[in-house]
């Protein structure tokens, strides 16, 4: 397809290692906000289906392999618990945060057919993998390389789906941008825990409005520090549309 059918929304990679470009918080979040008040229902949608995954799993072992402490099973066990967890949800993490990224350019492509894209894609469980257990790995180094990586591979799934990536590029370049506005970037995914722990005093309730809020404000926030290549015939509000390249 002609390059010339495409134009980039937000910043760029370049900008954002650059110095002269600095994440102001406020706009990213009244913008998020914005976006959040309509178009709930496909993204609590997505979060649900993580919870039906991991209560499946859990009643699965218990039903089949009658474990019912998790803190006493075999090792061996764990880790493969740990992997088919990750490789089932992670396909679903992905869509969530593509629905947010696909809104940040005014885009809003249905939970179903993206879930497809995402599922088809080997790529994007290979990463999950990846990152869950480099994270695991700098947990049980140090806890505070572990919490670092968690924060700082947070942009590499948006990567990989939407630059077209590999695993290790996405990450590389996740970190990168990371280390340049790691203190704006650490704001928001802190105050997004503390939010998420209030949230859990509503019974739930407030996630109706947290979880469209958090991954608007993550596509957002992307946008901005990476840019977003989308086909100019695009139009707001699209059902059709994609940016999917994994």
């Amino acid at each position: 397809m002609d390059e010339n059918e495409f134009e980039v929304k937000g910043g760029s990679i370049d900008r954002s290692l650059g110095g002269n470009f600095k994440i102001e918080l406020k706009e990213v979040a009244q913008e998020a906000w914005q976006l959040s008040k309509s178009g709930k229902s496909e993204m609590l949608q997505g979060a649900m289906l993580v919870v039906f995954v991991v209560i499946a799993l859990i009643w699965g072992l218990q039903a089949f392999f009658g474990v019912n402490d998790f803190t006493v099973m075999p090792v061996s066990v764990q880790i493969t618990v740990q992997i088919l967890l990750t490789a089932i949800t992670a396909p679903i993490v992905a869509t969530l945060l593509f629905l947010g990224l696909s809104r940040s350019v005014g885009i809003r492509p249905s939970l179903g057919a993206v879930l497809k894209q995402m599922f088809g894609s080997f790529l994007i469980v290979l990463l999950a993998l990846l990152t869950a257990f480099l994270i695991d790995l700098g947990v049980k180094l140090l806890l505070l390389p572990g919490l670092y990586l968690a924060l700082a591979t947070g942009f590499s799934m948006m990567l990989l789906v939407e630059k077209s990536l590999t695993p290790s590029q996405a990450i590389i370049q996740s970190l990168k941008v990371f280390n340049r506005h790691w203190a704006p970037l650490s704001i928001f995914y802190v105050s997004s825990l503390i939010l998420f722990v209030l949230g859990m005093f509503s019974f739930g309730v407030l996630y109706i409005w947290l979880l469209p809020l958090y991954f608007n404000f993550k596509g957002i926030l992307y946008r901005e520090l990476f840019g977003v290549k989308v086909n100019k015939t695009h139009k707001v509000d699209d059902h059709k549309g994609s940016i999917f390249h994994a």
